[in-house]
């Protein structure tokens, strides 16, 4: 069904999960720790196994790399579930990982279950798709996740599903730095206020874009701050459909 790679350090004991992916009808490809190469052209979703080896810094790298390069399931699975790992826990998720959670004997129907819903893209037999124009963005508050040109539905962190709601209800207009820090953050203190925006902003853009290099969504106005250009994609859409 799907290919899903694994980041794995070879002198970790081998977890009992992957024969059950294999049992479901997936592929499963192991990946070096640390090495974000191009093999995840082929995969459909990464776990990422934390190690007695690997540190938390290695592991927060790859989750930024990885999420910069790919709208695809990203899972840490950590060793322990002490009060360490309830900090490490919060860390991935802020960096863009899906999902954080210890090994348990259903991990692989869990995650196998979300990684359908997020990839299964099918109508209704009885039901031809309609030739409207499709929202490039729609957010979707139950799930904190945005649905990007009806296809896929990509998560958020809470700060990330913030900021771009503000965005999205004022789009198409510049909103200030301090616009944004105060919609997230009110009034607590900070010297590098532009840094915490434009740091959020990153995440979200690596998220959102089809590529973060060149953003077609989240639109940076020199000397201001950011808009969300919606009004542009929508007259595109309706030229395509035209």
């Amino acid at each position: 069904m799907y290919t899903i790679g694994i980041f794995r350090d070879p002198s970790q004991p081998v977890l009992d999960y992957t024969k059950d992916f294999a049992s479901l009808g997936h592929e499963i490809t192991f990946l070096k720790v640390g090495d974000v190469s191009s093999e995840l052209g082929n995969v459909d979703a990464v776990i990422i196994e934390e190690s007695v080896v690997t540190d938390l810094s290695c592991i927060c790298k790859n989750i930024l790399e990885l999420r910069m390069r790919l709208n695809k399931l990203i899972w840490v699975l950590l060793i322990d579930n002490n009060e360490e790992a309830k900090t490490k826990k919060k860390i991935y998720l802020q960096l863009g990982a899906d999902g954080v959670s210890t090994h348990e004997e259903e991990f692989a129907l869990q995650f196998s279950n979300i990684l359908n819903r997020i990839e299964k893209k099918e109508f209704p037999t009885n039901v031809q798709p309609v030739s409207s124009p499709v929202p490039p963005l729609e957010l979707l508050p139950e799930n904190l996740s945005v649905l990007r040109e009806g296809k896929v539905e990509i998560s958020l962190t809470k700060l990330e599903f913030k900021v771009l709601e503000l965005l999205f209800n004022r789009h198409d207009k510049a909103l200030t730095y301090e616009e944004i820090y105060q919609h997230i953050w009110a009034n607590e203190s900070a010297e590098k206020k532009e840094y915490r925006v434009s740091n959020i902003i990153f995440h979200l853009r690596g998220k959102i874009e089809e590529d973060p290099t060149t953003p077609k969504f989240i639109k940076t106005v020199r000397t201001i701050g950011y808009k969300l250009a919606l009004d542009q994609q929508v007259n595109n859409s309706s030229m395509t459909n035209a």
